[in-house]
């Protein structure tokens, strides 16, 4: 393993408040009680042992039938349309996405979840009017990246935030059950301001920003792993492991590791399954190709269940020790009917909360119910919003999105994926984060 990068440096008592135990289970795990890697980078493999493939049909999609519940066989699922109409599919080509920013275009995308709001789309409470947007540097001008911001309002706590590779984080006061037009302390070590929600904030804390040595790194991806998602499922393996060979080569030799959080829906052979951390790329491709796309019953999924194992099961390192990354994949919005510990805003604070970015993916199927909830995520969490596109075909995106053709780059997902994680390394150590090819050894995307 490589040596650690000053970069991400938290005072002693910090520290150890946010060192978890790797034995802890997925239910509702506090927030920066995360897990701490192994010195040596093993992995603990599957968490809990390999889910049972062998009960798994071969990917027929039983998702979208009415009626279907996960014990009918196969060919007594009764036909019905494969999604929403004028739904795109998955091609036969590599996997090509888009992306947008909604924090770049932040009034634009107030405008999109007050559209979608009036929709009457079910949807948990996430209120992202009055953002506080606070970017923190150090001494030298360099972006202080995982240091901890508190926010307060009349000398009470409010929020506690991390920032990410760039140096910010965001303060959505609703989201926290703060008045959207309030006035707030913002703090970041012995550095303070005030201001009121909806404008920016800048901190200077004492020690020194970015990172002079190689950049500890964790990506995991979360993946809809039910019978709809199928074709991408089987075209991901490629892609995912394109994107983990050539992040290994990326400039800076960051410190990487790769973990995978899968969920289904309750009534499946699984709900969630986790593999665990491993710096060992031959040993993530391994682990993924024997995962198979099965179940679902209705189009909602267990995607709440999911996110919150992704943040609580595998073993992080401690919170501002590493750039975090979860690439979440899916076609589905949750099953926000449910009474859950975690639902998906608690997840979304917990990761704020340890400079966690969720950059969603959404895939064919998706609807608008899917899109908002994914744009809440990764606005949020300052990421963008991945979607598969398909040429003159579309995107896939909600019927009453506000993402126009001319709104987007499109690029194969390996790529994307690749440049949005050289970004993010590359606003620590200032490199121009290059993209390196992919390996001509590796087998190319079907």
């Amino acid at each position: 393993m490589t040596s650690r990068a000053r970069l991400l440096v938290l005072p002693v008592p910090l520290l150890v408040l946010t060192i978890g135990l790797a034995a802890c289970g997925g239910d509702g795990a506090d927030p920066g009680k995360e897990h701490e890697g192994s010195a040596a980078g093993a992995s603990r493999g599957w968490v809990g042992g390999e889910p049972d493939w062998s009960g798994d049909s071969s990917g027929d999609d039983l998702d979208r039938a009415e009626g279907v519940t996960p014990s009918m066989a196969p060919d007594a699922v009764p036909p019905g349309p494969p999604g929403p109409p004028g739904t795109p599919g998955p091609s036969d080509g590599p996997l090509r996405a888009g992306n947008v920013d909604d924090n770049a275009a932040y009034p634009a995308y107030l405008r999109y979840l007050d559209r979608i709001g009036d929709l009457g789309e079910r949807l948990r409470p996430f209120d992202a009017r009055g953002r506080v947007l606070v970017t923190v540097t150090g001494s030298d001008g360099r972006p202080a990246a995982g240091e901890e911001v508190v926010v307060s309002a009349d000398g009470d706590e409010v929020a506690t935030l991390r920032t990410t590779a760039d140096g910010t984080a965001r303060f959505l006061p609703g989201v926290y059950g703060a008045p959207v037009d309030g006035r707030f302390t913002v703090r970041a070590g012995d550095a303070e301001t005030e201001v009121e929600a909806g404008e920016k904030a800048a901190l200077q804390v004492a020690r020194t920003g970015g990172a002079d040595d190689a950049v500890p790194l964790d990506i995991l991806f979360l993946l809809d792993a039910t019978g709809s998602m199928g074709d991408e499922i089987d075209q991901l393996k490629t892609s995912i492991d394109s994107v983990a060979e050539r992040v290994d080569r990326l400039d800076g030799n960051p410190d990487v590791r790769f973990a995978m959080t899968l969920y289904r829906d309750r009534g499946d052979t699984f709900v969630t399954s986790t593999y665990d951390f491993t710096d060992d790329v031959e040993e993530f491709r391994s682990a993924l190709s024997k995962v198979k796309a099965d179940g679902g019953g209705d189009y909602p999924e267990a995607l709440e269940e999911g996110l919150a194992e992704a943040l609580s099961e595998p073993s992080w390192r401690p919170s501002g020790e590493a750039v975090q990354l979860v690439f979440l994949v899916g076609d589905a919005p949750p099953q926000t009917g449910r009474d859950l510990q975690k639902t998906y805003p608690d997840s979304a604070r917990e990761a704020i909360s340890r400079g966690i970015k969720i950059f969603p993916v959404a895939s064919s199927e998706s609807d608008d119910a899917a899109e908002a909830v994914f744009r809440q995520l990764a606005q949020a969490t300052g990421a963008r919003f991945v979607f598969l596109s398909y040429g003159a075909g579309g995107a896939a995106t909600g019927e009453h999105s506000d993402i126009d053709r001319t709104d987007y780059e499109e690029l194969s997902l390996d790529d994307l994926i690749v440049r949005l994680t050289a970004e993010e390394l590359a606003a620590l150590t200032g490199d121009p984060g290059v993209v390196p090819d992919p390996d001509p050894t590796t087998p190319p995307t079907q």
